[in-house]
């Protein structure tokens, strides 16, 4: 086995840039939800260090809060009025896809202040409302 050092930062740059990858390439949307929040998760503790611990608005902790309706409010969001259970989550996953994209983005533009191209790709292609 061999142990080796990552730096938090670049593991959540790289989540962020392949899961615009696979956004881009219109690949599977529950990936890019995955690799999203895992980003966000990542970038919104180290604002929270970076600031004292406080003035985040939380970070996403299990794939299935990331995939359950409601979880945060939302200005616009509809809620599905159907029944949840331990096998099916009703969702869009274009807008979960797109909303955590955009949450990651924001949390990595905050913490270095330097978004990639594809960051400003996805910046620019996204209307206010949706970030």
């Amino acid at each position: 086995m061999k142990i080796q050092r990552f730096a938090k930062q670049e593991i959540a740059l790289r989540q962020i840039e392949t899961a615009l990858s696979i956004y881009y390439q219109e690949g599977d949307l529950f990936s890019v939800i995955t690799l999203a929040g895992a980003a966000e998760e990542i970038l919104g503790q180290l604002l929270a260090d970076r600031d004292g611990g406080s003035g985040h608005r939380g970070a996403i902790s299990s794939l299935m809060q990331i995939l359950r309706p409601g979880r945060r409010k939302e200005p616009g969001r509809e809620e599905f009025s159907g029944q949840e259970d331990a096998c099916f989550v009703h969702l869009d996953p274009r807008h979960e896809a797109r909303f955590l994209l955009g949450r990651a983005i924001d949390d990595y533009c905050s913490l270095t202040g330097a978004p990639s191209a594809g960051m400003l790709r996805f910046q620019g292609e996204q209307p206010a409302k949706a970030r």
